[in-house]
């Protein structure tokens, strides 16, 4: 494979190519970063090489993370379920269920709003699917890394998607067969990519091919007008990890934790110590249970002597030959335990996790208060319900789009964040009833989807009103029961 002097006139994305891919490399440290964080598996760094060598010593410098970072994104996700994606016109209702059977989107979906919100971005690729002959089969729904794929919007206007990379390597470098392929999706076609050995960041240096090894063309034309990546971000431009705010503390914690566990063993058994009496006789009969040899006394030298000092109570140890004997004391467990448990209230504030995530072991408390301190964490839910809920309404027309089918107006139900199923939520809710809240708010607020509650007021008849002649007063039907209580009807 030769390096022309010039690309093809159509292969228009070489000027941009290797800043596209120094920009996604770039990115990828802070991912890394983050699944580490959340992993629980990030190097502790020490201010003291000396610190650093004794724990090593312990065994302790490589010891598991106590990791408390990935709440910050549990917490959050485990709010975050999708109920279903369904279209205005109930006939494409099929064919959505047949595209998210055929790309196992019930499973793949869950991980790709989860990676969103650990690493921040996610990505969520949609082409259509070709048989070995290139006979359209279908459409392919699949999740991309951040760490392989990025996507650049306009500078004009930052809500317009420009472009999209995806690189991957083939090959090592230790077998030196290494290869960095690309591809750049653009609104009007694909460019396929190919450089040998690792990619220099001088763009002069870089030596990009044009790239058909597999039998595909270079240059694929794209008849859609959109590129087929649509991002799911904790924010924009670009999303940042949910527990980013939890490196800081965790680190802390981690610290606090190694250095405890060095100093375990010494509370258990403490560090003792004897002061020897320079002028005191040795040749006492208890002398050989200090002896580092054992001592001459008529017991045989394979079995265990006999101690002269006896540990019973009320019993007189009458020590020749030192003249005081001590322990030292080992580190207070306060030291550790106290910041341990601040560091873990820094974490929540920082991250604005509720505390009771973090900590469960404190005091019940009622639905109310808990639904008040929780409030925080469900407005957070529910933005991201609406920005990763517009993404997967894009993504879905796409891909109606690429069967064929005219997009309707895609609808993402989600599980509800709000749950009220204790009685004073209940009562609640039959008192905003009293003052005429609608049956659907409340149904809402009492945790039930949206899909739900409108088969159900579907199948409830409409309050009719009856007349009283002799009174001329006019009865409405219940707003939930949708009946009408006349029980003082003549």
């Amino acid at each position: 494979m030769s390096t022309p002097q010039e690309p093809e006139p159509h292969l228009v994305g070489l000027d941009t190519l290797n800043a596209d891919y120094q920009e996604l490399v770039k990115a990828r440290p802070d991912y890394d970063r983050a699944e580490l964080f959340y992993d629980g598996m990030i190097e502790e760094k020490y201010a003291s090489p000396k610190v650093a060598q004794l724990l090593n010593r312990f065994g302790l410098n490589d010891f598991p993370s106590f990791n408390l970072a990935h709440i910050a994104v549990d917490a959050l996700t485990d709010h975050l379920h999708l109920n279903s994606v369904t279209a205005e016109d109930n006939n494409l209702d099929n064919v959505l269920d047949d595209v998210r059977d055929s790309n196992d989107l019930d499973e793949e979906l869950p991980i790709l709003l989860h990676n969103a919100c650990k690493l921040g971005d996610a990505y969520l690729f949609v082409w259509p699917d070709t048989d070995p002959e290139g006979n359209p089969i279908g459409v392919r729904v699949e999740q991309q890394d951040p760490r392989v794929t990025r996507v650049f919007y306009s500078a004009q206007n930052p809500t317009v998607l420009e472009r999209a990379i995806q690189s991957w390597e083939e090959g090592s470098t230790k077998t030196k067969n290494l290869v960095v392929r690309a591809n750049l999706y653009y609104t009007d076609h694909i460019e396929r990519w190919a450089h040998k050995g690792k990619v220099p960041p001088d763009p002069k240096r870089a030596k990009w091919e044009p790239y058909s090894g597999d039998g595909a063309p270079a240059y694929i034309p794209n008849p859609y007008g959109l590129v087929p990546y649509f991002h799911f971000r904790t924010a924009r431009t670009y999303g940042v990890p949910l527990h980013v705010n939890a490196y800081a503390p965790q680190l802390a914690i981690d610290k606090l934790v190694r250095s405890h566990l060095a100093t375990v063993d010494y509370q258990s058994f403490p560090q003792r110590y004897a002061l020897v009496d320079p002028a005191a006789d040795l040749s006492g009969s208890q002398a050989g249970d200090f002896e580092p040899e054992h001592p001459v006394d008529g017991f045989s030298p394979e079995a265990p002597a006999q101690s002269q000092l006896d540990a019973s109570p009320n019993a007189l140890w009458n020590l020749q030959g030192y003249k005081q004997v001590g322990e030292f004391k080992a580190a207070d467990p306060d030291n550790f335990l106290k910041p341990f448990d601040r560091y873990v209230k820094a974490m929540a504030q920082a991250t604005q996790i509720p505390f009771q995530a973090f900590d469960s072991t404190g005091d019940a408390i009622s639905g109310e208060s808990r639904r008040v301190a929780n409030e925080p964490l469900y407005v957070r839910v529910e933005a991201l319900q609406r920005s990763f809920g517009g993404a997967l309404r894009r993504s879905y027309a796409f891909a109606l789009e690429v069967l064929g089918e005219t997009p309707e107006d895609i609808s993402v139900n989600w599980k509800p964040v709000r749950n009220i199923n204790d009685l004073n939520g209940i009562k609640m809710l039959i008192l905003k009833r009293d003052l005429g809240v609608p049956r659907d708010v409340l149904l809402a607020e009492a945790g039930y989807n949206s899909a739900d509650i409108d088969q159900w007021l579907s199948q409830i008849p409409e309050p009719t009103t009856t007349t009283n002649t002799n009174t001329q007063d006019s009865q409405v039907g219940d707003p939930i029961e949708g009946v009408t209580p006349n029980d003082n009807a003549a």
